[in-house]
């Protein structure tokens, strides 16, 4: 295997990646389930730059349109296996909804620090999106 070359957006192994430049944001996922609190979800930008005047501060929200999603862990549009191809980026957060099964798809590389919904795939839509496996939808 050749070693990364650090072209794509991934690493070929965690012990790469903790070799890394160290993250400056972070996206959260933030639910209001049973809270008693009826307003969507949110998507939280964290700033992580120990430099940064926000540090360890939300710098943005990013509230989902619907109520009662329960958003759940996030992916990427590309993954790691992407280590070294650099036509992968990883511009595109992926929300799935636990109670609603909705999926949102977040553009977080246009502006990083102030994320925006790029499309939502509800229940209905996703049956004809897995009889095309491989379309991409985001």
């Amino acid at each position: 295997m050749a070693s990364c070359s650090g072209c794509g957006p991934g690493y070929r192994s965690p012990l790469d990646a903790m070799k890394g430049p160290r993250e400056e944001i972070i996206y959260l996922p933030c639910i209001y389930r049973n809270t008693g609190i009826l307003k969507p979800d949110y998507l939280a930008t964290v700033d992580v730059n120990p430099k940064s005047p926000t540090y360890c501060q939300v710098i943005h929200r990013l509230p989902m349109p619907n109520l009662r999603d329960e958003l759940h862990h996030s992916g990427w549009n590309a993954c790691s296996s992407c280590f070294d191809d650099a036509s992968k980026k990883r511009n595109f957060l992926i929300l799935p909804s636990l109670v609603s099964s909705r999926i949102y798809v977040v553009d977080v590389g246009t502006n990083p620090r102030a994320p925006k919904i790029y499309k939502v795939c509800t229940p209905w839509q996703r049956g004809a999106l897995t009889s095309h496996r491989h379309t991409h939808w985001y």
